[in-house]
């Protein structure tokens, strides 16, 4: 069996989130090993983080690092790029099998189950549905006709085809060249028709007007309203349980125990009924692309193409009946 781990990456401000997410895993799965890529964290939250973590969970300090990198983050940190060097990590070198996950990503399924899965390529990837709204992404990424996206919040690598191949490397260059997209674009364009379909369950975001149930995700994305916001509009009551619990006893623990009586699920499903008024009374695309999304059919359709190991779809907004 291939030895396999999992890893975070995250700046300060993304840190203890991080912790509670990789806490989860733990938490979700059987013995596992697991790291977390940081810059510039205080003495405080890497104390806290020990506390929570034990010896389960290895911190890795990239500062220093990362500070000789000349790629450009817009709004972001350079953190978003720590995972682009996994392949030249020291830390990492006895591993095959590496799953990396976003810091608002939610564990509810044991990680070992994804590190499992039938490989037919270097990298497993969730299709970004969103991008098929505004499939632009081609043309601004320079990609090829039909060219499918994914979201990079959960990934699963064969990092000992992604050293042969040099992938990592060039996803590297195309950062260095600032493309769209930031460290996601760079992917993207570098893993050009060489990923393969996740199982949507593993990589559930909260994007859109029809979306798993929680308590039915492998994983859940908080890609849309973060657990800790002020208001954490969208995130599901038991999911805000699930932090409060992980964090209770921790320095971060405050930012948890506010309450809300509503979910941005609820009325994001309202307002999206609306679309299809939208869409005729507006020029807008992306109202009349997503006023023809159905949700639970495309889940149907990542998730057939998951379980029969099926590289990415060529033109999946056609496939989606969204085109």
């Amino acid at each position: 069996m291939t030895k396999s781990c999992f890893f975070l990456a995250a700046d300060a401000k993304y840190f203890p989130y991080a912790c509670l997410a990789a806490r989860r895993v733990l938490d979700v799965s059987p013995s596992i090993d697991g790291f977390i890529l940081q810059m510039n964290v205080g003495a405080a939250d890497l104390a806290a983080a020990r506390r929570l973590l034990a010896d389960r969970v290895s911190v890795i300090d990239l500062s220093q690092m990362m500070q000789n990198v000349r790629f450009s983050p817009g709004h972001l940190s350079l953190a978003v790029y720590m995972r682009l060097f996994v392949d030249e990590i020291a830390e990492f070198a006895p591993y095959g099998r590496v799953v990396y996950l976003d810091s608002d990503v939610l564990f509810n399924r044991s990680i070992v189950d994804l590190m499992e899965t039938p490989l037919n390529a270097p990298l497993l990837a969730a299709h970004d549905v969103q991008s098929y709204f505004e499939p632009g992404y081609r043309e601004r990424l320079s990609m090829q006709p039909g060219a499918p996206y994914f979201n990079s919040g959960v990934l699963l690598l064969d990092l000992p085809w992604i050293r042969r191949d040099g992938l990592l490397a060039t996803a590297r260059h195309f950062a260095s060249l600032r493309v769209n997209g930031l460290d996601q674009g760079a992917l993207n364009l570098a893993f050009e028709g060489k990923w393969q379909t996740l199982h949507p369950s593993w990589n559930a975001m909260t994007n859109y007007s029809w979306q798993i149930p929680f308590d039915s995700a492998f994983a859940r994305h908080f890609s849309w309203g973060k657990p800790w916001d002020k208001v954490p509009l969208g995130v599901e009551r038991a999911a805000l349980g699930i932090y409060r619990d992980l964090a209770s006893g921790t320095p971060w623990e405050a930012v948890f125990k506010r309450r809300v009586p509503f979910e941005r699920g609820q009325i994001k499903r309202f307002i999206r009924r609306f679309d299809k008024v939208g869409s005729l009374l507006t020029n807008r695309e992306r109202l009349r692309r997503r006023a023809r999304y159905d949700g639970r059919k495309v889940y149907e359709i990542y998730a057939r193409q998951a379980e029969e190991g099926a590289m990415a779809a060529q033109f999946p907004e056609v496939l989606g009946g969204f085109g």
